[in-house]
């Protein structure tokens, strides 16, 4: 497809690991209503290279839970999300409806390191005695969700993917000594934003502010 310049009409969007899929398949899905003649291509990077990339004009945009304070490229915050604990079945901590941070210590704890929240880690590395290794890390939510069904500790994830993990036997429980939040932040180059980068941020702000899922 070509825009009215005769150019080739297209997104190049890099996504980085850890951003929450129904916020994102809510803006892909408006962005394909609005703009059909708009080819989407897809790139899943890690954060150094969805940024290096950004400088490179390899992509035009970018989605990412760790923020940047890289002064070429625009910043925008966009949905928040909850973060909160994974519980197996028949758990101890299943008789508390909302849990803390310190509950969770003597358990072997879960953690998708590309669900970035600061506030959380830095609480846990406060808390943990020195030595202690029941944190253990693992390379995606399906792990995650993985050993917390088979009854192995609890996870911390976003709200969003403990529900979708429902059908495992997972049950969540909120923290509430938090907040404890995972921001999705937008970025593109501060110059030269094309028309369709531009709309396309317009559609990720209008998702975050309705709430759309």
């Amino acid at each position: 497809m070509f825009n009215a310049t005769g150019q080739f009409s297209r997104l190049r969007l890099a996504i980085a690991p850890g951003v929450p899929s129904s916020k994102l398949s809510a803006l892909l899905a408006l962005q394909r209503a609005e703009e059909p003649d708009v080819t989407l291509a897809f790139f899943e990077v890690s954060d150094d290279d969805l940024r290096e990339g950004l400088h490179e004009s390899r992509y035009d945009a970018g989605l990412s839970v760790q923020a940047s304070n890289d002064a070429a490229l625009k910043i925008q915050p966009l949905w928040i999300e909850d973060m909160a604990v994974a519980v197996p079945p028949r758990f101890p901590l299943l008789d508390q409806a909302t849990l803390t941070i310190a509950d969770l210590l003597d358990y072997s704890l879960y953690r998708w390191q590309a669900e970035i929240c600061s506030k959380l880690d830095e609480q846990l590395s406060n808390l943990l005695p020195t030595g202690r290794q029941n944190i253990q890390y693992v390379t995606s939510f399906g792990l995650l969700a993985t050993w917390v069904a088979a009854g192995y500790g609890v996870g911390v994830s976003a709200q969003s993917r403990i529900a979708h993990a429902h059908r495992w036997g997972i049950t969540m429980r909120p923290l509430i000594d938090g907040p404890y939040e995972m921001v999705t932040h937008l970025q593109r180059p501060r110059e030269q934003a094309s028309s369709v980068v531009e709309r396309f941020e317009r559609r990720a702000l209008q998702v975050a502010r309705t709430g759309a899922a």
